[in-house]
């Protein structure tokens, strides 16, 4: 998936899976005469589509799109206009796909899904102006002031009247992983990048556009973390800068094992602070993967999966989380079977793992799977 450039490690991700204590360890009682029929009675289908369930409780539930397949696969864009209520292009909006030449802007790709959305009553949500690896060529990291505010008033100025774009991310993954990727050890920012930089970025978005909602969007923030600390301390400059700054978008990339345990609690507090900040948190990316050990059935994989989902989902609605994307809707598109991006430690090397990578709610055949039911039980619980 060309727009989708993330180098997923399990440095970034590896802390998630104490909800398995509950539920992936259970496994064990039903090993003997574990079937399909009975691991789908713990997510009984719910054929009402999740935009619905999760609107009944004033909440949200979408999907990353391609505009690739959107307008090739009938198919698939029923799935998402019956399914979901807010979609994340996957890279139409980037900056490489929207200013590939200095000062020239093309919106065409962008502008099908925008229509799309219109026409089927979804809302869009913006992604992303400023990122280090969805740029064009010519385009340096960190871009200049200049660059930034000539970007970011053609782009959000494009959609200022937009009847279905509500939302952007104004910055992406501006955290980095460690400690040793940074020079900024407060804030954490990738390299270069200063934090009156991002200020002068949001403040420019709002100079051009102030009726939208505003996120900064990261990964490997699920927990307690040195990487979830920077990203809270950056939202606390933002909002004490005085900038406009309604949400953080938490992508939720999530790995899940029997080996290793998942900081719920640390977690919770990360949702707690961002609330207390009066800064929303919203899930933006959210998809599963089985780290080794591998389960050796498909329909052991799509327990762990499904319980991964319910668990997490029921921690984030505890904290008020009202938004709920995933990235991408069915396993046909996901970015994670793609050769560039698959995880290699764990399924890289070995074709007959390939069919285990199962991260999204419906399967290749866009039939529902146990994770779709497992998020549609979330939402119904949900206070």
């Amino acid at each position: 998936m060309p727009y989708r450039r993330k180098f997923l490690t399990r440095a970034g991700y590896t802390t998630l899976s104490a909800l398995l204590t509950m539920g992936f360890l259970q496994k064990d009682k039903q090993k003997q005469n574990e079937n399909t029929d009975s691991i789908a009675a713990t997510y009984p289908n719910i054929n009402t589509p999740l935009r619905q369930i999760a609107a009944a409780k004033r909440k949200r539930y979408g999907a990353a799109v391609d505009g690739e397949f959107l307008f090739k696969e009938k198919d698939y864009a029923d799935l998402i206009a019956r399914e979901c209520s807010i979609v994340t292009p996957n890279g139409e909006l980037k900056w490489n796909a929207t200013e590939p030449q200095p000062g020239k802007f093309t919106f065409e790709s962008a502008d099908a899904i925008a229509n799309f959305c219109q026409e089927n009553n979804l809302e869009l949500h913006g992604h992303t102006l400023f990122w280090h690896m969805g740029k064009p060529d010519w385009l340096p990291y960190p871009p200049t002031l200049e660059m930034i505010e000539r970007h970011v008033t053609g782009v959000m100025g494009h959609y200022r009247n937009s009847p279905v774009l509500k939302s952007w991310d104004i910055a992406n993954e501006i955290i980095a992983d460690s400690e040793n990727d940074t020079d900024n050890p407060t804030y954490g920012l990738r390299r270069g990048v200063k934090p009156e930089l991002i200020r002068d970025l949001f403040q420019i978005a709002a100079d051009v556009d102030n009726t939208k909602k505003f996120y900064l969007n990261d990964y490997g923030i699920e927990g307690a973390t040195w990487k979830s600390s920077r990203f809270l301390k950056m939202i606390e400059y933002l909002k004490n800068s005085g900038v406009k700054i309604d949400g953080a978008g938490i992508q939720a990339h999530l790995w899940f094992s029997t080996a290793y345990g998942f900081d719920a609690t640390g977690f919770s507090s990360v949702l707690k602070r961002l609330n207390d900040m009066g800064v929303k948190p919203v899930i933006t990316e959210l998809d599963i993967i089985i780290d080794s050990p591998v389960p050796d059935t498909i329909p052991k994989l799509d327990q762990m999966v499904a319980d991964g989902y319910k668990r997490f989902l029921d921690i984030c609605f505890a904290a008020k989380v009202d938004t709920v994307t995933t990235w991408g809707i069915t396993d046909r598109h996901t970015w994670i079977r793609h050769p560039d991006w698959m995880p290699k430690k764990t399924y890289g090397d070995n074709p007959n793992l390939w069919k285990f990578l199962r991260p999204l709610p419906f399967d290749e055949n866009l039939k529902p799977k146990l994770a779709r039911n497992a998020i549609a039980q979330a939402f119904r619980q949900a206070t």
